[in-house]
């Protein structure tokens, strides 16, 4: 599973990052304030949403 790191995501449109990835607007909010943990494939397709040129662990720590 992966965490948010929080600093990471302050400058982001949260709705059409979620509209991107397919998921609900609170699922992103809860995953990017570090309340859930969320797979690698979601995780990926967040990070690609905001840049393509960016990498998992440039945003999320991967844990349990």
């Amino acid at each position: 599973m992966y965490k948010a790191i929080k600093d990471k995501f302050k400058i982001i449109n949260q709705r059409e990052i979620a509209k991107k990835v397919g998921i609900n607007e609170c699922v992103l909010s809860r995953i990017i304030n570090g309340h859930c943990t969320t797979r690698k494939t979601t995780a990926y397709c967040i990070v690609k949403a905001i840049s393509e040129n960016a990498e998992i662990e440039e945003y999320f720590t991967k844990g349990e």
